[in-house]
């Protein structure tokens, strides 16, 4: 590899690492912010998009409920944990040529991004963006496992696999629901297992990758 694509790969390497721990470390904290000024909101009984219109079967009034301040901070949040996975995934692909994993990586970003520029309002296309984004994300944080080092392949795989199995949870929530409350945490603690581990993940990737191009 001659000098200039060298450079060229550390510049997309390190761009990629920035924006995957920018998208995930935004989330974190602005929903935060929103789940506490959301009156009544609990973490048990209400899925993370609640946040910006809760209208989700079995959960909402009708008509529904949106509640202006987290409604922004979540449909903005969401959205840029979308758009800049996107771009982690684009200068992660520049960089690397790593077709399977940016391609997962890529449906986790562009699902986040459905989904928060389309809320609960429009619930059909919102589930569908948000279950594309799961399991686009947990496949991603399997399949970095090959270019990962140790030990960061390994939580990789670990927080890859609980979203996918989490997923699958959420996805036929009912029997479980109905069996046991979904392991007690409720629905909304269920999806979050799904979500948490994903965003994790991510500020782990970005950072990763970031270091090696740093060394490089």
């Amino acid at each position: 590899m001659d000098r200039h694509s060298e450079d060229r790969r550390t510049r997309g390497l390190s761009i990629a690492g920035g924006a995957a721990f920018l998208a995930a470390a935004q989330w974190i904290l602005l929903v935060i912010v929103a789940e506490t000024r959301y009156p009544g909101y609990s973490v048990a009984a209400n899925f993370l998009s609640d946040l910006g219109a809760t209208c989700h079967r079995g959960l909402a009034a009708t008509p529904c409920v949106i509640v202006d301040t987290p409604s922004l901070i979540w449909n903005t949040t969401l959205s840029l944990l979308g758009l800049l996975s996107l771009v982690a995934a684009v200068f992660f692909y520049r960089a690397t040529r790593r077709r399977a994993f940016t391609i997962s990586f890529a449906i986790f970003g562009t699902g986040a991004l459905v989904a928060g520029v389309v809320p609960e309002t429009l619930l059909s296309v919102h589930e569908t963006a948000s279950l594309l984004s799961f399991l686009g994300g947990g496949v991603a944080a399997i399949l970095a496992t090959r270019f990962l080092k140790t030990p960061i392949n390994l939580f990789s795989a670990v927080l890859g696999a609980l979203a996918l199995i989490a997923t699958f949870v959420v996805a036929f929530q009912g029997p479980f629901f109905r069996w046991n409350g979904v392991f007690g945490l409720g629905l909304g603690g269920i999806e979050r297992m799904v979500v948490y581990p994903l965003v994790i993940w991510e500020i782990g990737f970005g950072s990763a990758i970031a270091i090696v191009a740093d060394r490089t």
